[in-house]
């Protein structure tokens, strides 16, 4: 697993960034930030981390955690000791069960992107992530600058480690829903979350650009 920051000022609040899969920190650029630093999770090959979380939640007085996507299931793996330090947890179009017929991207449509994924399957990926022109427009403007070997390493990593957790041991607060999600389709994630407080936005799996700020989606969550 690889960090970056997004964004370090020397705030005193910090918003952990748990990324999705196949993710760097170039489709985020175009999103601002204001009262917080921003350190991104990503890349999700291994666990291991390249950073001391003790030393890092000693270093902020207010700590937001936001996963999307597989993020939500890598979230919960290496958060999961330091819930009691979140003042949010916001899961993002994604659950803990991300490989999953009916909990999250179904197991032969997972493998079927695994085995034919390429440069023009990758393209078709973005598309139908982000659905409408103008996200889509701005993402492949900023698309991640990792190969497609890279991500399909990545891809076939996750498929071999992948577990499952129940909802009730979430470390998640809140839930975030978009009503077109193609990815981890919406009905999955509704049947996933049952009992969990969701809200639900219109957009489809990458619903980032729909914010203006890092500040706006933590507030209004």
């Amino acid at each position: 697993m690889k960090t970056a920051w997004l964004h370090q000022r020397r705030q005193e609040r910090l918003i952990i960034f748990c990324n999705g899969w196949g993710m760097d920190a170039t489709p985020f650029q175009p999103i601002g930030i204001r009262d917080y630093d921003l350190l991104m999770f990503f890349d999700y090959y291994d666990l291991s981390l390249d950073c001391d979380l003790e030393t890092l939640f000693g270093s902020y007085q207010d700590i937001v955690l936001i996963s999307w996507s597989m993020g939500v299931w890598a979230g919960q793996q290496i958060f999961q000791p330091w819930s009691h330090r979140l003042r949010k947890a916001i899961a993002v179009n994604g659950t803990l069960c991300p490989i999953h017929d009916q909990f999250g991207i179904p197991v032969l449509l997972y493998e079927a992107t695994l085995a034919q994924f390429s440069e023009a399957s990758r393209l078709k990926f973005y598309r139908r992530m982000c659905r409408d022109h103008r996200s889509v427009d701005t993402f492949l403007k900023n698309q991640p600058q990792r190969s497609v070997k890279n991500q399909r390493l990545e891809l076939a990593a996750l498929h071999g480690q992948v577990s499952c957790w129940p909802a009730e041991d979430a470390i998640y607060t809140q839930v975030v829903i978009a009503d077109k999600d193609l990815v981890v389709p919406t009905a999955n994630q509704l049947a996933f979350w049952q009992g969990k407080k969701v809200h639900r936005i219109e957009g489809a799996h990458f619903p980032f650009y729909g914010w203006q700020s890092w500040d706006e989606l933590v507030a209004t969550l």
